[in-house]
């Protein structure tokens, strides 16, 4: 039987873009770590303390985990109506750099949803060995136009809008479509785990389905029966973070 890790969990802060970032780094004193990037209204608990039972499992398998709060978002500093996927990119690129100024020698980062999304735009950039997508954002062109009712009706000179009780500016999708997620997916060597409820919207499950036909090998694809966008349930988010696991004893 393996050694149980004593683990302990601490706010951190680092800097990105000149703005304070915000995040529990949970160690056990491994040199391997997770970054877990959050999705696009969410934070570093996410939905249903999704990512706190997540990373609480990771480290007592002796994987250290930092989730942090994206620009805008949770405890980080800035307005949710400024947040950016450009500047996702850069804060997620500046935690890598803050976990090896740490001493960290293996890093794997895990997004979901448009953290996800934020995870394959960067990643190629970055020295990281293993990539785990939850429900990744497939399309920015095809999201905006699935969800563009939510907004009311979408008038291309006002600057500011409401989406699901959030101001968002039209700024945000303007930068967002600028980027081509399954180009750079399509370009990442390192070990991926992708994982999709079947629940989830139309636009994410074909998109899943479209991943499979464009990733280079090693690559693992896992539909979960019924799951939906953030692993709502218990059951479900029990499952997903049991497979991702699994698939990490195997790959980092």
């Amino acid at each position: 039987m393996s050694k149980k890790a004593v683990v302990t969990e601490q706010p951190v802060t680092f800097i990105s873009k000149d703005s304070q970032l915000v995040g529990i780094l949970h160690s056990s004193s491994s040199d391997k770590i997770i970054i877990m990037c959050h999705g696009f209204k969410g934070d570093k608990i996410e939905n249903k303390r999704l990512f706190v039972e997540a990373a609480r499992t990771f480290t007592r398998e002796n994987y250290d985990v930092l989730r942090f709060d994206f620009y805008g978002s949770g405890d980080s500093e800035g307005e949710f109506e400024d947040t950016l996927i450009s500047t996702n990119i850069a804060n997620l690129t500046d935690a890598v750099q803050f976990v090896k100024e740490k001493g960290y020698k293996h890093i794997a980062v895990l997004g979901i949803s448009m953290g996800a999304a934020a995870v394959i735009l960067t990643v190629n950039k970055l020295d990281v060995e293993a990539v785990i997508l939850w429900s990744a954002v497939p399309d920015m062109k095809t999201v905006f136009a699935a969800n563009i009712k939510s907004m009311g009706d979408f008038d291309p000179d006002k600057i500011v809008y409401e989406y699901e009780g959030w101001s968002i500016k039209r700024y945000f999708w303007e930068d967002a479509v600028q980027y081509n997620i399954k180009e750079q997916l399509a370009r990442i060597k390192v070990p991926k785990l992708i994982i999709q409820g079947t629940a989830d919207d139309p636009v994410f499950v074909q998109g899943f389905y479209e991943f499979r036909e464009i990733v280079l090998p090693p690559a693992d694809f896992m539909e979960m029966p019924n799951a939906g966008h953030t692993y709502q349930t218990p059951g479900h988010r029990l499952k997903v973070i049991r497979q991702t696991l699994i698939w990490l004893n195997r790959h980092f």
